[in-house]
């Protein structure tokens, strides 16, 4: 079944994940920690988004809901057809889990991946716990540890976050990110 090499995936980027001690934080895969900013950072926004995911040569398809207001963020990863795989909640206090495919997966590394890739870069800083580090230009994100890229966001195209491609080298995954729908009050 498809979906279970979106779980492979899933399980993939948190398998280098650490015993967390702050419920907003996150171990990122590659090392170092993100603890999650508040969502009153960024404007409130609803997207919907395709998301192709490859891990280790093989590749899937993932469609991504995702509200965030100052109340929070809420997350829902489903496959193609609507079957939800996960379902993750931020209340800017700590990320939550209503359905995870496995229980090593944790729901504060989905929301820092978001953050990541979508919050302004002071907020971004503000997160990154030392020695962590993040290293921008127009079209491109870079969060360093101990000198090499951890994470590797490039954005595509005429109009910010429309379409992006994150890498995550450590775990040999690909996320290629394309706004299907995006609506900002």
């Amino acid at each position: 079944m498809k979906a279970v090499l979106l779980i492979v995936a899933l399980l993939a980027l948190s398998a280098c994940a650490t015993d967390q001690r702050e419920p907003h934080c996150a171990a990122l895969i590659g090392g170092g920690e993100y603890c999650l900013q508040p969502t009153t950072a960024i404007a409130p926004f609803e997207l919907t988004q395709k998301v192709d995911v490859r891990f280790r040569q093989r590749r899937e398809t993932l469609i991504v809901e995702v509200e965030a207001d100052a109340d929070g963020i809420r997350f829902a990863g489903l496959t193609p057809f609507g079957h939800k795989l996960l379902q993750v909640g931020y209340d800017n206090r700590q990320a939550t889990a209503t359905l995870l495919p496995d229980s090593r997966l944790r729901p504060s590394l989905v929301i820092a991946l978001l953050q990541l890739a979508r919050w302004p870069s002071d907020a971004v800083r503000a997160g990154l716990q030392a020695p962590l580090t993040l290293e921008e230009r127009a079209d491109q994100r870079h969060i360093i540890y101990h000198d090499e890229a951890t994470l590797t966001i490039d954005y595509l195209g005429d109009s910010p976050y429309r379409r992006m491609h994150l890498s995550l080298p450590a775990a040999d995954i690909e996320l290629d990110i394309e706004n299907l729908q995006v609506s900002e009050p």
